[in-house]
């Protein structure tokens, strides 16, 4: 006997292929059997799928809900747009290894994208950490990459310069035994602190721990606007030289002097890499606009001495004059996105203290008009305000390049979600639902077999998943059922958090998580902490 038989779907087993009509038996939490029929009388339940598609569960291997996975309300939004695993830790900042000592500055920092740590998680140590996450028992699988960056952080805080020999060491320590504990790869954020302070060179040396292991490098380049092509050489050089997995993080060209060519020649040099030899890929997010902190749009310097030594250096009317100078000139020294997109782009997505609550999801130049103030110093007052911990939503991509990307062969769909305590962008509930409805079913950008191999074989294979992302005997239960023509996201800009329609069965290693439409879980809004 089965415990449950998909009966008359149209299968899209993840690889690729075209759909195909057969049933689909799951058992003691696997797949049993795929076969054009399997007899109802050999089901303990059996689900009708006619007219509708079964697909592997879709597999995000790029968010930010390191903190949010411990919160009450996790699980729903991923599970209504298909998710069944999520890998966690990405753009160097995973909220483990960290020591006591290094908590406090890196939950100011790290806050606007992950959110709030619960203090019931032990994250002094990586394996402390995903000893927290197995005892939570949650509704989806849940992985994770080793942060480079907060390994980096817990050895010598989130200072400037290049780490010491010591120093290097203690790095690779951290990562060593992350991946010990069962990390799917390293994950790097060279465009945030304080890996945007180390040279090559020095990352070859840090991440010696990967030789060897199978695993990728998740790499958030170090620049992502005029310098992304130098950006992404560099990563293909420490990849190639380690002889590593490697992983191109949400791929973009930011700002209008970077599109169209410039991503023919991004995707250029990924191509001419997997050529030569290197495992390399890449993933994006289907929206022009991203979300992260808003202190990344300073020069790095001016973070060195973490946020209260930002706060101390926006105090100083000269300094002001010195970052408006550098701000409003284009750099190869740093990522300067206010110059490459506008102030006009950039919304301030969470503001924390009473009196700013009310300009919460406002455009900078909307807010500094209200407040009579010219957009620079807007920013830094609301910086001080603030306390550094304001997460923004920017538009800075060209619909042109996400398709473009879209229809390459190497790369896979991510959210990049991130869990800050104010508005979210619409990606955290709405990204695979978007694809499937807009890209998929309305604009036929991509077929159905293209968009789930995207969303499942593909990214199962980047991170060694070898049980999950195909519909094949012998594979994780994971699966999911649903008609496309109801498949919907009402999650916007403006009302971001709504959930996804249209999945009907959600299988997690076998266990149904939503049966005929239904959360079998507790229903519980974001906002209860």
């Amino acid at each position: 006997m089965y415990s449950y038989i998909i009966k008359n779907g149209m299968v899209v087993d993840g690889s690729g292929k075209e759909p195909f009509k057969a049933d689909v038996a799951i058992n003691n939490g696997k797949i049993a059997a795929v076969e054009p029929y399997i007899s109802p009388e050999l089901g303990e339940k059996v689900v009708d799928a006619a007219g509708k598609y079964v697909t592997p569960g879709f597999i995000d291997i790029h968010r930010h809900a390191d903190s949010a996975c411990f919160k009450p309300w996790f699980g729903e939004p991923e599970l209504r747009q298909g998710l069944t695993t999520v890998i966690n830790g990405n753009c160097g900042h995973s909220i483990a290894p960290c020591p006591v000592s290094v908590r406090p500055i890196m939950e100011e920092y790290l806050e606007p994208i992950v959110g709030k740590v619960p203090d019931r998680v032990r994250i002094d140590t990586f394996a402390h950490y995903m000893d927290s996450l197995k005892a939570e028992n949650l509704a989806i699988n849940c992985e994770m990459l080793v942060g480079h960056g907060m390994s980096s952080a817990a050895v010598r805080g989130y200072g400037d310069g290049q780490p010491s020999d010591e120093e290097i060491l203690s790095i690779r320590k951290n990562l060593e035994e992350g991946l010990k504990a069962g990390a799917r790869g390293v994950s790097i954020g060279l465009g945030y602190t304080p890996e945007c302070y180390y040279s090559k060179e020095t990352l070859i040396k840090t991440l010696e721990p990967l030789k060897g292991t199978g695993l990728p490098l998740c790499t958030h380049v170090r620049g992502e606007g005029d310098s992304v092509l130098k950006a992404i050489s560099e990563v293909i050089d420490i990849a190639k030289t380690l002889k590593i997995q490697l992983e191109v993080s949400h791929l973009k060209c930011i700002g209008k002097r970077n599109w169209g060519a410039g991503m023919d020649k991004a995707l250029g040099l990924i191509e001419n890499a997997r050529e030569e030899g290197l495992d390399v890929a890449c993933d994006f997010y289907p929206y022009t606009a991203g979300s992260t902190q808003m202190t990344i749009l300073l020069p790095g310097r001016f973070l060195s001495h973490g946020i209260d030594g930002l706060i101390d250096s926006l105090h100083d009317e000269k300094i002001r004059e010195e970052i408006t100078h550098e701000l409003m000139t284009p750099s190869d020294k740093f990522e300067n996105t206010v110059e490459l997109v506008g102030w006009e782009n950039i919304r301030m997505s969470t503001l924390n203290t009473p009196e700013n609550k009310q300009y919460q999801g406002m455009k900078v130049t909307d807010i500094a008009k209200l407040r009579g103030q010219d957009p620079y110093n807007c920013v830094y007052d609301m910086l001080i305000e603030e306390n550094g911990t304001i997460a923004m939503l920017d538009t800075y991509a060209c619909e042109e390049d996400v398709i473009k990307v879209m229809k390459h062969p190497l790369s896979s769909i991510i959210s990049d979600a991130i869990y800050p305590e104010g508005i979210l962008h619409p990606r955290v509930y709405g990204t695979y639902p978007r694809i499937l409805e807009k890209y998929v079913r309305e604009e036929k950008v991509l077929t159905i077999s293209e968009a789930v191999h995207k969303m499942t074989g593909k990214p199962a294979a980047v991170h060694n998943l070898n049980t999950k992302g195909l519909i094949k005997t012998g594979m994780d239960g994971d699966v999911i059922v649903f008609d496309l023509d109801r498949i919907h996201t009402g999650a916007t800009f403006e009302t971001p958090e709504v959930m996804g329609e249209g999945i009907d069965y959600s299988f997690v290693s076998g266990i149904p998580r939503i049966f005929e439409g239904r959360y079998l879980g507790k229903s519980v809004p974001r906002t209860q902490k």
